[in-house]
């Protein structure tokens, strides 16, 4: 087909047939209480271009390499987010942080977790030349606030981010 008769368009119709595990997502999607057909559409082109999006755009040629990196970034969010969604609703363990899918961390783990936060304190003091059992300074009183003199941020305001459209 030669370029100049291309639509504008692209249409794509699917069937599927129960009992196949599509025709029982496409249902889901089309008919339930939670949000309207259209909106289940929606959700399926959104789940399907959060994987396909960066490819379809790497391939069709018209963005930078710096753009569909940029694309594929924001589709790996929507796919760890999507992630996270199933670990914590089915009490998965998460293959990405390797933590279970509820966002508490065990008492043990917070405990090997903060021991070996201050283990690698303790060595870093020690590489200072410091002894470890001299007293620490004490903290700093929060009640009181924070100075600031405003360069804490730096030149903000002379930087424009240009952010492609994307998933």
């Amino acid at each position: 087909m030669a370029e100049d008769s291309k639509s504008d368009r692209v249409k794509f119709v699917y069937n599927a047939q129960f009992p196949s595990s599509t025709a029982v997502v496409l249902d889901y999607l089309i008919n339930n209480d939670v949000f309207t057909s259209r909106q289940g559409r929606q959700r399926a082109m959104d789940a399907i271009a959060a994987f396909y999006r960066p490819l379809a755009e790497e391939e069709r040629g018209e963005m930078s390499e710096e753009q569909v990196q940029a694309v594929a970034g924001v589709c790996v969010e929507q796919l760890v987010k999507q992630i996270d969604t199933l670990c914590d609703r089915y009490q998965l363990p998460n293959p990405i942080t390797g933590r279970p899918g509820s966002a508490a961390i065990s008492g043990d783990r917070l405990e090997n977790i903060l021991e070996s936060g201050f283990q690698t304190i303790a060595d870093a003091i020690r590489g200072s030349g410091l002894s470890v059992d001299s007293p620490l300074p004490s903290p700093p009183d929060l009640e009181q606030g924070v100075v600031m003199d405003g360069s804490e941020l730096g030149d903000i305001d002379d930087y424009e981010i240009d952010v492609p459209d994307i998933c």
